[in-house]
């Protein structure tokens, strides 16, 4: 009996890897105006039916106004369920509808995906892991978004590694003619390219409940882990930037100890003013605290396959974009200012396909040695692209005369 198929249109030889809606979560969003247009409306009611009686013209009209309520929050209850994001091993699909009136589907194959962009903001969004996967195309479509999925660094890890697999050339199981053709011609066999990580694979993804990995999951909220491979080189901004962005704090303290040493040299040991002092430094602290932990959280990385830039504040806002070398178009680089060109720092500006807003890593310290660098790995990619395309060449050369062999070998055999 033929399975049947998750979604309208699904292939008989499609798999589907993810198959979501938005998160539990986002519904409050969703009804939150109607929710509270709802309750005002009640109350009004309540005490307009109290004062004049319910059968007065005032309370039917606020009756109606309850009613109204409750079908937009039952309308918009509805909208927030309809929506579906798929991920085959084929292509992505997002199937929009809006309740009786609206039903639109964007979709892209595997092979024009050019980044995936991961967006969590607020609070909550990392308590409970839910967020925006953005995937950039390079079709005329633009952009495909799956906005309030559940794990979404994990889609965008299989979005990532599904694309891989679809566009990298990978040798087919060879048949014993061609093993054969292979060993009289001293031909050695391909050495197959390793993939990148699936999502199952990564390790900083793990399966186990939320409540029991509690100190893992505070832990990833102050800070991302970027392990990408063995070969990744991570930039963070020069640190001018971060002792520009601690100038406000360290003037406060300053101030603040000017003040207390005049203060005590007036007056004397004071409790009250020693405590309000100490009170003082504590927050200048965890402000500078703060400051030197979202400096250390922006991290821009070069794998030898891919480029990920990571912008992450703590309990408040990530942003994850990765792409695959071979998508990156060009690469630029911007130093402007007296600082900038004495320090040697600059904005590093990799650009994709199809006019998609480009990688940005921003004030990175020696900006020409990392543009080099990135030239580098993706000139080795490519001749590691070409040399995969010349191995399935030679396999096609070498299945056309696996196939002669074998016939050849059939037909000495059936001779008297």
């Amino acid at each position: 009996m033929a399975k049947k198929p998750l979604f309208p249109g699904q292939l008989d030889d499609e798999n589907v890897i993810i198959y979501e809606r938005r998160y539990w979560f986002t519904i409050l969003e969703w009804i939150r105006l109607p929710f509270l247009f709802l309750l005002i409306s009640s109350v009004v009611a309540w005490v307009v039916t109290t004062l004049l009686g319910p059968t007065s013209v005032l309370s039917l009209v606020f009756y109606g106004l309850v009613i109204m309520a409750i079908a937009w929050l039952v309308w918009q209850a509805l909208n927030w369920e309809n929506d579906r994001y798929i991920v085959t091993d084929k292509r992505v699909i997002h199937i929009e509808k809006v309740f009786l009136t609206l039903e639109k589907r964007d979709e892209a194959p595997l092979t024009m995906i050019q980044d995936v962009f991961v967006e969590m903001k607020g609070l909550m969004t990392h308590l409970l892991y839910f967020g925006n996967v953005t995937i950039h195309t390079a079709g005329t479509l633009g952009t495909i978004r799956f906005q309030g999925i559940r794990k979404p660094r994990k889609a965008q890890a299989q979005i990532l590694a599904l694309a891989s697999q679809v566009q990298a050339a990978i040798p087919m199981e060879e048949t014993p003619g061609v093993q054969a053709v292979r060993e009289i011609l001293g031909w050695p066999k391909p050495e197959p390219k390793p993939l990148p990580p699936t999502a199952e694979e990564l390790h900083w993804e793990s399966e186990k409940r939320r409540r029991e990995q509690l100190s893992e999951v505070i832990k990833m909220m102050f800070f991302p882990k970027p392990v990408f491979g063995e070969n990744q080189i991570i930039w963070r901004k020069h640190w001018w930037v971060l002792l520009n962005e601690m100038a406000s704090p360290l003037l406060v303290f300053v101030i603040l100890l000017i003040l207390w040493a005049a203060v005590s040299l007036r007056f004397g040991v004071n409790f009250r003013f020693d405590l309000l002092f100490g009170i003082s430094l504590v927050a200048i602290s965890l402000w500078i605290t703060w400051l030197v932990t979202d400096w250390w959280n922006d991290l821009y990385v070069i794998t030898d396959d891919r480029a990920i830039d990571i912008e992450k504040m703590p309990f408040v806002r990530e942003e994850r974009r990765e792409a695959d070398l071979d998508k990156i178009q060009d690469v630029r680089y911007l130093q402007e200012g007296f600082i900038a060109l004495r320090l040697d720092f600059g904005n590093v500006r990799l650009e994709t396909a199809g006019g998609i807003e480009a990688f940005t890593f921003d004030s990175v310290p020696h900006p020409r040695e990392v543009q080099i660098e990135i030239f580098r790995r993706i000139d080795r990619f490519h001749r590691e692209i070409e040399r995969q395309l010349q191995e399935a060449r030679q396999y096609e050369f070498l299945d056309l005369l696996g196939r002669y062999h074998q016939r050849v070998q059939g037909n000495s055999g059936t001779e008297p």
